[in-house]
């Protein structure tokens, strides 16, 4: 372990989380002080948690339908940002404008690396969309901090929807919907955390449209009288600002706000405390000056000394304590050279150990990010020209990094439409620890300024942060485990009582595994009713049929398979019409459009799926349950069909026993629900198959007809594949049909039908090579991206060299890197390829 810098004597002890003996070997002394204890329980804390964050760089940050999103993914600790091991499994999903899924990727991780593509389907609407990636183990620290971004998607394919004079005009909003779109949210968040009699308190404010985004305001704070405490005030960028003021015990405040389109309004603020702590922090150039405050009940002094605690991704720093005396504040100054770049966490704690006031704030030391310096050959290119691009990372001081980085080249036009857009280094150092939605998080360190500081500082006092509870941790609650690292492809999931929703302990699963091999697995939940199968081979999709049993015995519950962590809460916002959009996006859908039919006339095979029939009426009955569907064990066919959806009864009988009561030649079916008995033939009970998993008769007697599609009967020597004398039973469930399309989508009681993705096996981007003997080549589809590597190393003086063709067309590309060094370092870096 490398020796610890020295600390001035103003701060105790800095403990890097994961890097010390574990707790059973270092048992505190008797003597043991109030925050020495704190760090312990953080420590222990974050030794158990092991956070991760994900990132996602892009080939580009515009998209049409039709087209491919190419990425490149980064896994790290969340603490020293280093390529993790910890989980080997990582999940990307693309989810559309109605929080629906539309595309996923399963994807093994290598020393903490990935890359992919998802295609946009010429059948999507335009539209905000988002991309999220997450490792299981990352969702124990809460869904809300998976890595996620918002992405426009335009109409371009030409076998999609077109773009029509009202395609993007919504449907007419309810009166209620218009009052909450004209009505801003806006919150205000005294620093600290609480607005104190007699005490003056920065107070910041942050104001949104339904869909996340700033709305700029301005006004003034008034009291319950209506007498003016803050003369006037406003946002300065995305709609937050700040303003300074005292409240008074027992009066109510709230602000009288002038909005975009001139109204006023008026929100209230938060309640004053008659008593309590405040604390500011502020920026001192090389230090943090921090300020703490008492004011007690009718003047009251503090009831003991206060002592102050920084915290950054598990680094504790903390100076010695303060006494608060009459009007006296306890001060302190934190020199920022002592912490790495990123957020740090502020809590002042009371003599006895309890959490009062916290304040987040944003130290930089130095540059945010390793420079990457992309260097063409040339000045400028000829189609189909060779291009080489010499690319080093260096760090502030110009000395060269090892770093493993992704490059794409795109259409420089396209940059300008999300100039701020997340990069690497605003996700590392800020967006992956704080919770919502985060506007624009490149502007806060692209070209820094007072202005872009003081506007980062308005953000840490606004948007909030809960990696941790301090209540919990010093409770000694360690983190709720409920996911565990993914080794491989893996099955998760809960089970709940059918009605009420409550998690069932010990309930006993089977899997059955039909595709690509069978195979059968079991398992019992645990506490939480949660559920893991894992090991299970699977090379392209793993067809699963679920089965679970109380452990009484009762199949009167429902399978939830884990379909991964809940959509946001929020509004995506609509896109403009094209003729509203900015002229570079009308100039990208058209040629991306034009790139999509060029490739249609030379490969009209793939516009096949895309023909619709009309006015075509079908007479033949398809095949009930097909001889090829996964749910038929062995592939055997039953001599006998019973087809539910035939028989008015099946639609109110109390069980499907009861529908085939009379109906099949040999079957007999004799008492009542629950206690039922079935033989064929009279040669003994049958096997029960249910969606291609063997199962019992008081598991068939709880189903109710309504659930089934149809039930084949196997008798004599057509049950002999089975091994059993007396006949089988085949039980084929609506839902458990992949092609099922009824109203009813939750999962039928006790059963879940599931498909499992493998590992998917990344595309390489095309890249064509022109000779001189290459007198006629075909079109080339590359128009917005001419360049993508997601994988690129450098060598041990950080330099690494690339090469490409131009395509056919001209413009102005830029090529952007993103990557990350083996320290944990972010890089990114940026340069231009002129093709004319």
């Amino acid at each position: 372990m490398k020796k610890a810098a020295r600390v001035p004597k103003q701060l105790l002890p800095l403990l890097l989380v994961g890097t010390i003996l574990p707790l059973a070997f270092r048992l505190p002394p008797p003597e043991e002080g109030l925050l020495p204890r704190i760090v312990r329980q953080l420590d222990a804390y974050f030794s158990a948690a092991r956070h991760e964050k994900a990132y996602l760089h892009l080939d580009r940050p515009v998209y049409a339908t039709g087209e491919t999103i190419w990425f490149s993914a980064y896994v790290v600790d969340a603490t020293r940002h280093q390529f993790d091991s910890l989980s080997q499994v990582l999940h990307v999903d693309l989810l559309s404008p109605e929080n629906k899924v539309v595309a996923r990727r399963t994807l093994r991780l290598q020393g903490g690396r990935a890359h992919g593509d998802l295609d946009l389907a010429d059948s999507l609407a335009a539209g905000t969309y988002v991309l999220r990636a997450y490792t299981n183990w990352m969702r124990n620290a809460g869904d809300e901090f998976v890595y996620s971004r918002r992405l426009s998607v335009w109409l371009a394919s030409p076998l999609g929807p077109q773009e029509t004079a009202n395609f993007f005009t919504p449907s007419a909003p309810t009166a209620a919907a218009r009052a909450r779109a004209a009505r801003p949210d806006v919150q205000f968040f005294p620093e600290g955390g609480y607005l104190v009699d007699g005490l003056s308190t920065v107070v910041a404010c942050k104001a949104t449209d339904a869909s996340g985004r700033g709305v700029a305001i301005r006004g003034q704070i008034l009291n319950a009288q209506n007498v003016v405490a803050v003369a006037n005030f406003s946002s300065r960028h995305a709609g937050m600002g700040r303003f300074t003021f005292t409240p008074s015990a027992g009066q109510r405040y709230h602000a009288r706000l002038t909005l975009p389109d001139g109204t006023a309004t008026d929100y209230p603020l938060p309640a004053v405390q008659p008593s309590g702590y405040t604390l500011q922090v502020t920026d001192g150039g090389a230090d943090f000056l921090v300020v703490a405050r008492y004011r007690g009940v009718g003047g009251a002094p503090a009831p003991g000394p206060v002592q102050l605690m920084t915290e950054m991704r598990g680094l504790v720093a903390y100076p010695g304590p303060r006494t608060l005396t009459g009007n006296a504040p306890a001060t302190w100054r934190m020199p920022k050279k002592n912490y790495r770049n990123g957020i740090v966490h502020f809590t002042l704690f009371d003599s006895e150990g309890t959490p009062r006031c916290e304040r987040l704030a944003f130290a930089e030391n130095g540059p945010a990010s390793l420079r990457i310096s992309i260097t063409p050959h040339q000045a400028s290119y000829a189609p189909h020209a060779l291009v080489q691009l010499n690319v080093r990372v260096t760090d502030a001081a110009g000395q060269p990094v090892a770093t493993s980085f992704s490059l794409g080249v795109s259409d420089a036009a396209l940059s300008t439409l999300d100039p701020d857009a997340e990069t690497i280094a605003s996700n590392l150092l800020l967006t992956s620890d704080l919770v919502g939605y985060i506007e624009n998080p490149g502007y806060y360190f692209r070209e820094p300024s007072a202005a872009k500081a003081a506007a980062l500082d308005d953000l840490l006092l606004t948007q909030g942060w809960r990696r941790f509870v301090w209540k919990e941790m010093l409770a000694g609650q360690q983190p709720v485990v409920r996911f565990q690292p993914e080794q491989g492809i893996s099955l998760v999931g809960q089970v709940v009582s059918e009605f009420g929703n409550q998690p069932i302990v010990n309930s006993q699963l089977t899997f059955l595994q039909t595709r690509p091999v069978q195979n059968i697995l079991t398992t019992t939940t645990g506490p939480d009713g949660r559920f893991a199968f894992t090991g299970f081979p699977v090379r392209d999709t793993a067809l699963v049929t679920l089965q679970a049993r109380r452990a009484q015995g009762g199949a009167n519950v429902r399978i939830r398979p884990d379909n991964g962590p809940l959509p946001r809460p929020e509004v995506l916002p609509a896109l403009p019409s094209l003729k509203a959009a900015p002229p570079e996006v009308a100039a990208f859908v058209r040629r991306s459009r034009q790139a999509q039919t060029a490739d249609l006339q030379l490969h009209p095979e793939k516009g096949i799926r895309n023909i619709s029939l009309s006015n075509v009426t079908v007479t033949a009955q398809r095949e009930k349950v097909p001889a090829n569907d996964p749910r038929r064990l062995y592939g055997a066919t039953g001599g006998t069909v019973v087809n539910f959806a035939d028989i008015p009864s099946a639609q109110s009988a109390t069980n499907l026993l009861q529908v085939l009561q009379g109906r099949v030649a040999g079957l007999t079916i004799s008492g009542n629900p629950p206690n039922m008995t079935a033989q064929i033939r009279g040669s003994g009970a049958p096997l029960f198959i249910l969606d291609g998993q063997r199962t019992d008769i008081g598991m068939i007697s709880t189903i109710p007809a309504s659930e089934v599609e149809s039930v084949e009967v196997f008798k004599g020597v057509e049950a002999a594949i089975f091994g059993g004398s007396g006949g089988a039973i085949a039980i084929y469930t609506k839902r458990a049909d992949p092609n099922y399309k009824g109203p009813e989508t939750g999962p039928a009681p006790g059963i879940a039908s599931v498909k499992v993705p493998g590992f998917y096996v990344a595309r390489e981007f095309y890249q064509p090579r022109y000779n001189a003997l290459l007198t006629n080549p075909p079109a080339d589809p590359r128009t917005s991206t001419l360049y993508w590597n997601p994988e690129i190393r450098t060598n041990a003086k950080g330099e690494a060299e690339l090469h490409f063709f131009t395509a056919d067309g001209s413009g102005t590309f830029q090529a952007v890197a993103e990557g990350l060094s083996q320290e944990g370092e972010p890089a990114q870096g940026s340069g231009t390829v002129v093709v004319q």
